[in-house]
């Protein structure tokens, strides 16, 4: 989503590839906003798949709530916004001063 230019253009990007009969697979290779987001716009699209970039990381914003599951699944959270509020202790521990 981000890399297309927002929400508004993955969309654009999702009706083109359903004209012509292509799979909408997106990836995301962040941990942050945008991939919730993406996250939201397959789930609203019923798509189904979307390619994470996995790393043992430190630390993560969202904890461990974003992380995909044994059988390859990944929740859509569903709060406010966009369904998460980012770990606070997490952002002042790596704040760049």
């Amino acid at each position: 989503m981000i890399k297309v230019g927002g929400v508004t253009e993955f969309l654009k990007v999702a009706v083109l590839a359903d004209e012509f009969g292509v799979q909408v697979i997106p990836h995301s290779p962040y941990f942050g906003p945008g991939f919730l987001a993406t996250l939201h716009l397959m789930a609203v699209r019923d798509a189904g798949m979307i390619e994470v970039f996995f790393m043992t990381r430190p630390a993560c914003l969202w904890g461990n709530r974003i992380d995909v599951d044994a059988s390859g699944h990944v929740a859509v959270p569903q709060g406010e916004g966009l369904g998460y509020e980012p770990d606070r202790d997490v952002m002042e521990k790596y704040r760049v001063a």
